[in-house]
């Protein structure tokens, strides 16, 4: 049982993150993590820095994955959710509807995984900051299930649409403070040694979500 959090953010790249990235890869061995997933609003890390940190991880046993959270646009300009993206080596910084990105990303080899699909905005009840019932038009990979800002009737939501979409779904703590990191998992059933293994077994559904 390999345990993973795939949705943290670190104030090196985003901005509404009180995360240093020095921290993180001591707080995710203090939360018994045997990996990680940087995901950047917006951007992917630089190769060459971000080799550092997985140095710096390995050094403590834990696997770092490179990935970034984008945020989707309609022809009205209005949000159609965000998006936790592995497997694309550079940063998709380009304005794009869901449907593109996820043909983009599926295009150069990579995942795409709904972000709190169904977590309430200021908006109201129908409103929220991820895809809400767009999910059901798109080709996805998997979906956020174990999030912090997740209901249980949003948790409710995202099962249904995982059954109907036949895909896996995922736990993330989307972490901007240091001891979140670790608070919602995915749980991989085999061992993940770097990004080909992380995408290989998503893919695969062989994964399931945890709130601890």
């Amino acid at each position: 049982m390999i345990t993973f959090d795939i949705h943290i953010h670190t104030r090196r790249y985003s901005g509404c993150s009180f995360i240093d990235y020095e921290d993180i890869v001591g707080q995710a061995a203090a939360a018994r993590l045997d990996g990680i997933a940087v995901t950047e609003h917006g951007m992917r890390w630089p190769d060459e820095e971000f080799g550092r940190l997985r140095k710096m991880a390995a050094d403590r046993g834990i696997v770092v994955i490179n990935g970034q959270e984008i945020n989707t646009f309609n022809a009205a300009n209005r949000s159609e959710g965000e998006f936790l993206v592995f497997g694309v080596h550079r940063s998709l910084t380009r304005a794009c509807s869901a449907t593109e990105l996820i043909q983009t990303v599926h295009e150069e080899g990579g995942i795409v995984i709904a972000a709190h699909p169904y977590k309430l905005s200021r908006g109201g009840r129908s409103h929220y900051y991820g895809a809400g019932d767009l999910v059901y038009k798109l080709k996805l990979d998997g979906i956020e299930l174990c999030h912090p800002d997740h209901s249980e009737l949003a948790m409710k939501k995202v099962k249904k649409a995982m059954d109907e979409l036949k895909i896996p779904g995922t736990g993330g703590s989307d972490a901007h403070k240091i001891l979140n990191i670790g608070s919602c998992v995915t749980i991989f059933d085999n061992p993940v040694s770097d990004e080909v293994d992380f995408i290989k077994e998503i893919r695969a559904g062989r994964i399931r979500a945890e709130k601890r």
